[in-house]
């Protein structure tokens, strides 16, 4: 593992209040990437998450400005760096 994949979290590691930048994507399908990205979820966009529902799932962050609401499953393919 090199110095940059130690650096990476994803959505699961952030708790409520904690920013995270978008470094890319990995996995997951071509088409829900696209969807990512239509809604904004760009390499070096910085989200907040929000909230996380009672059993976990879904998650609401703070992309922009507006709120999104994603699965815990498919927010796994986003590369984030925790911003201080």
């Amino acid at each position: 593992m090199n110095t940059m994949d130690a650096n990476l979290i994803t959505l699961a590691d952030l708790k409520p209040g904690e920013q995270a930048e978008i470094l890319g994507y990995h996995g997951g399908d071509q088409r829900y990437k696209s969807k990512l990205l239509a809604m904004g979820l760009v390499r070096g966009v910085v989200l907040e998450l929000l909230q996380v529902a009672p059993l976990g799932d879904p998650v609401v962050v703070k992309v922009l400005s507006y709120r999104l609401s994603l699965r815990k499953k498919e927010a796994e393919i986003l590369k984030l760096r925790r911003v201080l």
